[in-house]
């Protein structure tokens, strides 16, 4: 794929994701970002499907580039059980690509300055497994 691969973001931070966006550069491209579940259950398959969503979030932080359609989701530790089957369910019979979480067995970096990029550091090495295997095509939940 040429370019930055697109992938939706889901952090319920505007600061966390400003932060995560520009981390990601230039090997990634936030197309979407998800601020709450239930956002998340309805817009989430629609891009899925390869759809279009309406440009009249003029909010959403991503950079609305949908015309590719995105090799993964990936989910902030803000995003609890309930929250991520909330979002799993809308997507049933629908998700052809890895679903991200994170490992909250790992210690993580300490809050503040950094935090977003530290993590994004952890996202894209499970991204970068998951490109090895060739799994960027198959629905699964991989820990970051």
């Amino acid at each position: 794929m040429a370019g930055p691969m697109p992938i939706i973001l889901c952090v319920k931070s505007s600061t966390m994701a400003t932060e995560c966006i520009d981390a990601f550069k230039p090997e990634y491209e936030v197309i979407h970002v998800v601020s709450s579940a239930a956002a998340g259950a309805l817009d989430i398959p629609t891009l899925l499907r390869g759809e279009i969503l309406s440009p009249s979030d003029r909010h959403n932080l991503g950079t609305q580039n949908y015309f590719k359609p995105p090799i993964a989701v990936i989910l902030g530790r803000m995003y609890d059980d309930v929250n991520f089957a909330e979002m799993r369910e809308a997507c049933k019979g629908r998700s052809n690509v890895p679903w991200l979480r994170q490992d909250l067995s790992k210690p993580e970096p300490p809050l503040g300055n950094g935090f977003g990029e530290a993590m994004v550091e952890r996202m894209k090495a499970c991204l970068s497994n998951l490109a090895t295997q060739g799994r960027f095509k198959q629905d699964g939940v991989y820990l970051y």
